[in-house]
């Protein structure tokens, strides 16, 4: 039988510690490739997400309705990101201050160059967009399933998916490709 996330929470808030892993191990995937659509590398955006279920996990009791835990989670996800480029950018400008900056500890991924070029463009989609666009191509959520998640009427997510991917096709029109 799988678990709502509502169940898990409730497990969780009962004692269950494993019942907040297998919430983990559900939404780490997405919270993962939305901190790597704002632009951090592997490593920063590891760091990220495990800095959105630490606050989650110690926020827990505050979530007033368990059945809405992806829409909370995602809103976390939201905050710890912006926070998260705000520092880079502050420390980066500290960097630019000092004679020689130091190599990196692990190599950036490399992604090809249609890969980036994908990720940028999902990148400059709006929240709500790129959150859809992700669960959708990335988990395979089907529409319904992603308005389940989000606690969102399944009509908003086809608009957002609609107005995703008719961006996402403009920006590779001149490529002569078709996205979705």
């Amino acid at each position: 039988m799988a678990w709502s996330d509502g169940a898990l929470v409730r497990a969780t808030l009962d004692g269950e510690r494993e019942a907040f892993g297998k919430l983990v191990e559900r939404h780490r995937r997405t919270i993962f490739a939305l901190a790597l659509q704002r632009g951090f590398q592997a490593a920063e955006a590891e760091d990220v997400t495990q800095e959105v279920f630490v606050k989650a996990y110690s926020g827990l009791r505050s979530l007033n309705d368990p059945e809405g835990f992806a829409g909370w989670l995602y809103g976390i996800a939201s905050h710890v990101a912006a926070d998260s480029a705000r520092f880079r950018k502050r420390r980066s400008g500290d960097v630019a201050l000092e004679s020689a900056p130091e190599p990196a500890a692990e190599p950036p991924v490399m992604l090809t160059e249609d890969q980036d070029e994908v990720m940028r463009a999902i990148a400059q989609l709006p929240e709500a967009q790129r959150l859809v666009i992700t669960l959708r191509y990335l988990e395979g959520l089907s529409p319904k399933e992603i308005a389940a998640r989000l606690g969102q009427p399944r009509g908003t997510v086809r608009s957002h998916l609609h107005h995703a991917l008719a961006t996402l096709q403009t920006v590779f029109a001149g490529r002569g490709e078709k996205v979705g």
